[in-house]
């Protein structure tokens, strides 16, 4: 496993988890997350503040790691994120992370996750509550 898939494998770990130190501790000093509506969040306290904020409003949230690759300080992860949203019910949704690593550590998360329907939700109503 490269330095790149080691530090993906602990941030899926940590979050897995709901771990926010955990979570940080992945993180490079200056990190970046680009969501897939193209939001920018920039600077620890508010990459923290967004863990925060999804750990709550999915408390029995995860991500299922499909794949993941790394080098150069380059990662790809794909993942199936499954979950309990406190007011919309059960969600899922399927993507990957693209991710760049500096210094051994996570700088920028780009995220191209998309909702599918949940087992439980065939015609797709419960994300458009």
């Amino acid at each position: 496993m490269t330095r790149e898939e080691e530090v993906i494998h602990r941030y899926f770990d940590a979050f897995n988890r709901h771990d926010i130190d955990g979570v940080m501790a992945c993180y490079h000093e200056q990190p970046i997350i680009i969501s897939p509506t193209g939001k920018r969040c920039e600077g620890r306290e508010a990459v923290r503040r967004s863990y925060e904020t999804e750990f709550a409003m999915f408390p029995d949230g995860r991500c299922d790691l499909r794949l993941c690759t790394g080098n150069s300080g380059c990662g790809v992860a794909e993942s199936f994120f499954h979950g309990t949203h406190t007011e919309r019910g059960k969600m899922e949704a399927i993507g990957a992370e693209v991710i760049e690593i500096v210094d051994g550590k996570i700088k920028e998360i780009r995220d191209y996750h998309r909702l599918v329907p949940a087992p439980d939700d065939a015609d797709g109503s419960a994300g458009r509550r």
